[in-house]
């Protein structure tokens, strides 16, 4: 998916909404489109926390003993920031008003108009997204889950081990050895390789792709899942 702007990331949710509460009304066709779309817009997310723009309110009151700082995202958020530091040196001012009466913008505005030393600056800032050039689109990236070595039975084990050992060309799939374990894609695979997998191993590399992972840490020390069977050895 090409536009990941925030409207599109709205429409986004408003098609996954309609799916989930509607979902006779998709063919098949739509409903891959829509996980297609999600699994995209994750893909960039997981890249870029924010993969579009936003404004900041900013703001920095000058005194005696320095600089305060202030950021938010909204104008009264930053506005209810400088209000507290109002009211805590409200004696400073020539105001009988009880600052606890009054509301946020006020309470600055006569606090900064009335001391003769004290002064506000804000403004409002537009953070871009990170650039074409920093961004890591080109790297792969990938989430994996660590499940304990007993959801595999020791034939597998043993399995797991002479592929670790054996050419590339040689295995099935690409697996890697670990002190404690072994690091195994969780990706789906076509029929034939298929019929090379056993049957403990192709259920736990299932349950990691329907929960969004595509590698699956099988460790000695980690803990069980119950929708996996385990095997005692």
């Amino acid at each position: 998916m090409s536009d990941i702007s925030i409207r599109a990331f709205a429409q986004l949710l408003a098609r996954a909404r309609a799916a989930i509460e509607t979902p006779a009304d998709l063919d098949d066709a739509a409903r891959t489109a829509v996980i297609e779309d999600i699994a995209a817009f994750g893909d960039n997310l997981a890249q870029n926390a924010i993969p579009w723009g936003f404004d900041i309110h900013i703001g920095s009151i000058d005194h005696k003993h320095g600089t305060n700082h202030y950021a938010a995202l909204t104008q009264e958020a930053l506005m209810a920031e400088v209000a507290e530091y109002c009211r805590i040196w409200w004696s400073e001012i020539d105001d009988e008003r009880d600052p606890a009466t009054l509301d946020d913008e006020m309470i600055a505005t006569t606090y900064f108009e009335d001391h003769p030393t004290e002064y506000l600056k804000t403004d409002r800032v537009h953070i871009n997204p990170p650039s074409a050039n920093m961004q890591t689109s080109s790297l792969e990236t990938g989430h994996y889950c660590v499940v304990t070595t007993a959801h595999l039975s020791n034939a597998t084990a043993g399995m797991l081990d002479e592929w670790c050992a054996a050419a590339t060309a040689d295995r099935p799939i690409n697996v890697a050895s670990t002190i404690y374990g072994w690091f195994v894609p969780a990706r789906d695979v076509d029929e034939p390789t298929r019929a090379k997998l056993p049957a403990d191993l192709l259920a736990a590399m299932k349950f990691a792709r329907a929960h969004g992972f595509d590698h699956i840490l099988f460790d000695c020390d980690a803990g069980s899942v119950e929708a996996l069977p385990k095997h005692d050895w």
